[in-house]
């Protein structure tokens, strides 16, 4: 990933259409029932419509969906929190008080939520308003950084709430095709809205608003950490940020393919941590403010101290047929191809070794492939861990666009 402080105003949009930002449809192929099992793989969740990080643990993430809400673990799966099947539209969280979230969307009967509050981190909801020309159905919801009463919702135009939710007043429109909004960390009266026509603020709760840029590429997201930092994705730019009291922006990364966030949260005890949702519906994450990606699913394995040691199991026992940096095997090379005309795959992102879950490759690292006899079983060599931990130093190969494709989502990426 290639950081940058060029000006946004110096970058170029790239010819790639943008006719899906106005969809924003994050769905996999498998949606979850009810009846099905509480905990499920994360990339079998049929839409993830925003997040939030648990502070008090923050591997954890919440993700509201078209299901209710879960809870993340590291592993790749998702655990339903309470008892609610409501298709949860939006989230937002008061960083001040963690156990306080606000939601809303449509009951699986049909018709509309209002706005929704919960005291214990979403175990239980209350209605606690219908909203201006409600029942509303809030799709972006933003609580202030400077003030945690003030909430806003976007319903016909820009709502507002002053009293953690209990009352609603329509402010006016908003941008056209507003995606996402957030609440400055610095003054109450300041909200950011990400649209198709651009980043833009409001000094007056949202009465009149400003564009951020010159240039007006899409913005498909904002957030404001708790330190005042706001992050957005432009599309045909990448990833800037800039601090709110600053004026220029920095162009963190712009290695994203054709893929793109849609949703972003960002831990309240550690602003350089952030987690996205891609347009695929995938959980990417980084560690350092958006300059380089892991996959959500097996993150805590992406230190540099494991990686080193995974690389070294690679080097010993994978290397010899996969490649340096697993760029694979050429049909042309020597002793490449076998009896059956088989070579090995390259694990980078030339292949699809991203079509695959951090489980399956681990599984066939340790017991072998039966499509290819040369894929020998390596589980009286090398550990569980091991295994595991390879697949981590495998996937610090991949780029942001096969991060978003892993698993049963990359039929999702197959153009």
């Amino acid at each position: 990933m290639e950081q940058s402080t060029t000006p946004i105003l110096e970058t170029t949009v790239r010819p790639t259409s943008i006719l899906t930002l106005g969809l924003f449809a994050l769905s996999s192929l498998f949606a979850v029932s009810p009846a099905m099992a509480e905990t499920i793989p994360i990339d079998r969740i049929s839409h993830i419509h925003d997040l939030a990080v648990d502070p008090n643990n923050p591997s954890q993430l919440y993700i509201a969906t078209h299901e209710g809400l879960f809870l993340t673990a590291a592993d790749g799966t998702a655990t339903r929190i309470g008892d609610s099947t409501d298709d949860l539209m939006a989230l937002a969280t008061d960083m001040a008080d963690a156990s306080v979230f606000y939601a809303s969307g449509h009951p699986p009967v049909g018709g509309n939520l209002g706005v929704l509050a919960s005291r214990d981190h979403g175990v239980t909801w209350e209605n606690v308003a219908l909203g201006t020309g409600g029942p509303v159905d809030f799709h972006a919801m933003a609580v202030s950084r400077a003030d945690p009463e003030t909430v806003y919702g976007m319903f016909e135009g820009l709502q507002v709430s002053q009293d953690g939710g209990k009352s609603w007043r329509k402010v006016g429109p908003l941008p056209e095709k507003t995606f996402a909004l957030a609440g400055s960390a610095r003054d109450r009266d300041t909200v950011y809205a990400a649209a198709m026509g651009g980043l833009f603020f409001s000094r007056d709760g949202g009465a009149h608003w400003n564009a951020a840029f010159m240039d007006q590429h899409p913005a498909t997201l904002v957030a404001v950490s708790r330190d005042g930092r706001i992050y957005t994705f432009l599309y045909g730019v990448g990833l800037v940020v800039r601090d709110e009291s600053a004026e220029k922006w920095e162009v963190r990364s712009t290695d994203f393919g054709d893929r793109y966030p849609v949703k972003m949260a960002i831990d309240p005890t550690d602003p350089d941590r952030i987690h996205v949702v891609a347009d695929t519906g995938a959980i990417v994450t980084s560690k350092d403010g958006g300059r380089h990606w892991v996959s959500y699913m097996g993150h805590d394995r992406e230190t540099p101290e494991l990686i080193a040691g995974a690389r070294k199991t690679f080097e010993e026992y994978c290397q010899s047929c996969h490649g340096e940096n697993g760029v694979g095997e050429r049909p042309e090379d020597g002793n490449a191809q076998d009896e059956y005309g088989f070579v090995a795959p390259a694990l980078d992102n030339s292949a699809h070794g991203w079509h695959h879950s951090d489980g399956n490759l681990a599984y066939t690292i340790l017991n072998g492939s039966p499509r290819n006899p040369r894929m020998l079983p390596f589980k009286d060599m090398i550990s569980e861990e091991d295994a595991k931990n390879t697949v981590a130093y495998v996937k610090s190969l991949w780029s942001f666009s096969s991060l978003a494709c892993q698993g049963a989502l990359h039929m999702k990426c197959m153009h």
